[in-house]
C-alpha cells in the first residue's frame, strides 16, 4: 500500500485562500475610485471645468425634506463670481430670484422686500427651510468637486466621468452625461444631506466657451 500524501502543502495553500480574496477585493475597491481611461487626466479634466466660469443652464429643480416637496424651473446664469439663479414655481406668484457674488447675495421674490445676506445658501433656507448649496452647485453642474472644499469620497464611471462624490455633507449622484462642446456635462444630479433632497435635471447649456 502506497503512503498517504503529506497533508501539509494543501491545509498551507486553504489557509491562503481567504487571504487571496480579501486581497482582490481590497484592490478593486481602490480601483473603483480612480479615473478609468476615458479620462486620461483627471486633475487634468478639473482644471479644464475649473476654467469654464461664463455660462448659462436651463432645467428642473425637485426639492424635498421629510415634511414637504415642491419643483421649480430653473435658470442659472454665471459670470465668472456672479451668479443670477431664476426659479419659476411653487414660491408665490412671480418669479424667485437669488443674485449676489462671492461674498453677498440677495433674495429676490415678488411681493416681498428684498433680503441680503453673505451667501445664497443662507437665503434659500427662507425657499426651502434648508440651506440648498448654491456655491458649491457651480462647480457640482459641471460634474465635478467643489474646489477647496474637503471631499469625503467619490468614485468613477467606466468612462472616467464622476458617478460619486460626497461633499459638505451630501452625496451627490451624476448621470445623463452629454458631450457639449469640448466638454462632457452631466444632465442629472442628485443630492442628498440627512432628510434633505434634491434633484437637478438640466435641459440646456449655453456657453460662449461651449459654442466655440
Amino acid at each position: 500500500m502506497r503512503p498517504s500524501a503529506p497533508l501539509l502543502p494543501a491545509a498551507v495553500s486553504l489557509l491562503h485562500v481567504p487571504l487571496l480574496i480579501i486581497t482582490l477585493l481590497s484592490a478593486c475597491s481602490f480601483t473603483n475610485q480612480q479615473p478609468t481611461a476615458g479620462v486620461s487626466n483627471w486633475d487634468q479634466q478639473i482644471n479644464s471645468l475649473e476654467q469654464l466660469d461664463q455660462w448659462q443652464i436651463e432645467g428642473k429643480l425637485g426639492y424635498r425634506d421629510s415634511n414637504d416637496g415642491g419643483s421649480a424651473w430653473l435658470h442659472w446664469q454665471q459670470e465668472q463670481e456672479s451668479f443670477n439663479v431664476t426659479l419659476n414655481g411653487p414660491f408665490g406668484t412671480g418669479t424667485t430670484k437669488i443674485i449676489g457674488a462671492s461674498n453677498y447675495a440677495q433674495l429676490q421674490r415678488a411681493g416681498h422686500e428684498h433680503i441680503t445676506a453673505t451667501s445664497p445658501s443662507a437665503l434659500t433656507e427662507f425657499l426651502f427651510g434648508w440651506q440648498w448649496p448654491v456655491e458649491q452647485l457651480q462647480f457640482w453642474v459641471k460634474g465635478i468637486p467643489a474646489p477647496d472644499v474637503p471631499k469625503q469620497s467619490f468614485s468613477h464611471n467606466t468612462d472616467g466621468t464622476l458617478a460619486l462624490l460626497k461633499q459638505s455633507n451630501w452625496t451627490l449622484k451624476f448621470s445623463n452625461y452629454e458631450k457639449t462642446g469640448n466638454w462632457v456635462l452631466p444632465g442629472k444630479i442628485k443630492g442628498q444631506n440627512g432628510d434633505y433632497h434634491f434633484t437637478l435635471v438640466v435641459k440646456n447649456w449655453l456657453s460662449e466657451e461651449i459654442s466655440r
